[in-house]
């Protein structure tokens, strides 16, 4: 049945307009609290319209998700263009590269025929599978990347493969200076003038390394009976070492020990590890500044003396009783090219806080200005000088020692700062220049006595007759 609807009052038609279409609020007419909860609750839901994205921000956002993370494995660099700028000879290749860093400059295809030929002899004399040693290989890959601060653009199968056929290359050339019977006579490696001597300056520098623990592993995979008496690969690098760039003479009779290789990171890093002071012999430092000592000649001028020290650490230079002793140092063909990737290395490696090597070649830049200087040092027997004539030695400190970043402490603060204050003091300067200009030979002491006798005589007869007046 039809139901009429009730009358409304007044006031609910017009809050009925006022609910329905807004139109009265602004007459006075007031919604209550329940009104406006409704209208809420009826309301259609807000549309967001999203604004388009900046078409550069989405590039640079792909740009930062692609680009790769930075280990703190890293610690093999390129080397930075203001070491390198002008001096490509001691950072580059000449005719094998080893890792990923020189791998596709395609300069070197007859070395990668070699490569073979010593992966072929390594497997077959120590009767391992090609499948077993790249098996290895593939689970350090991950370990191994992460040593190389660049991004390796090499798939993980070219990569494993890299590692594998360079790393054999590497065990197989130790093994083999250290074995000769293994060369045979168509090794053109061994058997080439001078093609060794070009293979041992590519393996010294830092964009030319291999991880040392992927060296170490296959080496352990080596038969027993082709190790002789070398069982760790930290005694064969040694070996190896010893006899290229002469590391005896300046890492001292440190013969491999258990435990040394624990942290070595490659050769360059092995190379350092045998320069270093142990605790015995470092030096005590801690300032954060650096003073720059005067050079060999100015030394002499002042009265110091020269004198090779008794430790055989390259580091251990020591100043005492105005005498300078300092460890003989060979300097030869593989000098400027060692030292400069030491240099580079330890520029590049955060965990260097001390830079030893740094340290040294710039004190022995600032001490070694002319050929003079060099001449004084192979005097007292500090320089040997295997390179050719003493301005080569000299041009060769200060180019090595030209923009390198010195230690945070400097390792030579306090030895630079006795050598200043020794040669500031006027009395060691009138004690050198007496003794070089009337005691330095004994015809000059006795003609220098008597002259003094004579001076005293006339002293003594000139006081005597005003005496006697």
């Amino acid at each position: 049945m039809f139901q009429p609807k009730p009358e409304k009052g007044i006031s609910a038609f017009h809050g009925e307009i006022g609910h329905g279409n807004r139109l009265l609020d602004g007459a006075g007419f007031s919604p209550t609290e329940e009104e406006e909860e409704t209208s809420s609750t009826n309301a259609a839901p807000a549309v967001i319209v999203e604004k388009p994205r900046d078409e550069v921000a989405i590039l640079i956002e792909g740009k930062v998700r692609d680009t790769p993370s930075f280990w703190p494995d890293c610690c093999i660099y390129k080397v930075p263009q203001r070491f390198r700028t002008g001096n490509e000879e001691f950072y580059e290749p000449r005719v094998v590269s080893i890792g990923p860093y020189h791998f596709h400059q395609g300069s070197f295809p007859q070395m990668q025929i070699f490569k073979l030929k010593y992966l072929e002899a390594f497997l077959s004399r120590n009767e391992l599978s090609l499948d077993q040693c790249l098996g290895l290989v593939r689970t350090w890959e991950a370990k191994a990347r992460r040593f190389y601060v660049d991004l390796i653009d090499l798939s993980s199968d070219e990569f494993a493969e890299l590692m594998l056929v360079d790393a054999i290359f590497v065990l197989e050339l130790m093994i083999r200076h250290q074995f000769f019977e293994y060369v045979d006579n168509c090794d053109r490696i061994y058997r080439k003038p001078r093609m060794i001597e070009d293979v041992f300056h590519d393996v010294l520098l830092i964009e030319n390394q291999i991880p040392f623990f992927v060296l170490e592993g296959l080496y352990d995979l080596v038969d027993n009976s082709s190790k002789g008496t070398l069982k760790f690969f930290v005694e064969l690098t040694h070996e190896f070492f010893k006899a290229s760039v002469k590391i005896n003479e300046f890492g001292a009779d440190r013969a491999p020990v258990p435990g040394v290789n624990h942290g070595v990171k490659h050769f360059v890093d092995f190379i350092r590890c045998y320069y270093l002071p142990t605790e015995d012999e470092k030096h005590e430092y801690g300032h954060r500044f650096y003073e720059i000592p005067p050079s060999v000649t100015a030394l002499v001028d002042a009265g110091v003396k020269f004198a090779t020290t008794s430790t055989r650490s390259l580091l251990d230079i020591q100043f005492n009783r105005g005498c300078l002793k300092i460890p003989n140092f060979r300097v030869d063909d593989w000098t400027e090219t060692v030292f400069r990737n030491l240099i580079a290395f330890e520029q590049c490696h955060d965990d260097h806080q001390v830079k030893y090597i740094s340290d040294l070649m710039f004190l022995m830049a600032c001490m070694i200005k002319t050929s003079k200087d060099v001449d004084l040092l192979i005097e007292h027997e500090i320089i040997s000088n295997m390179l050719g004539s003493n301005v080569d030695v000299s041009a060769l400190f200060n180019h090595i020692g030209q923009r390198v970043g010195l230690g945070q402490p400097y390792y030579y603060f306090s030895l630079c700062k006795k050598l200043n204050a020794y040669c500031k003091a006027p009395w060691h300067r009138w004690k050198t220049i007496l003794k070089c200009d009337y005691f330095n030979t004994p015809w000059k002491v006795v003609s220098t006595i008597a002259a003094i006798v004579l001076l005293v005589l006339t002293l003594v007869q000139t006081i005597c007759s005003i005496l006697s007046l």
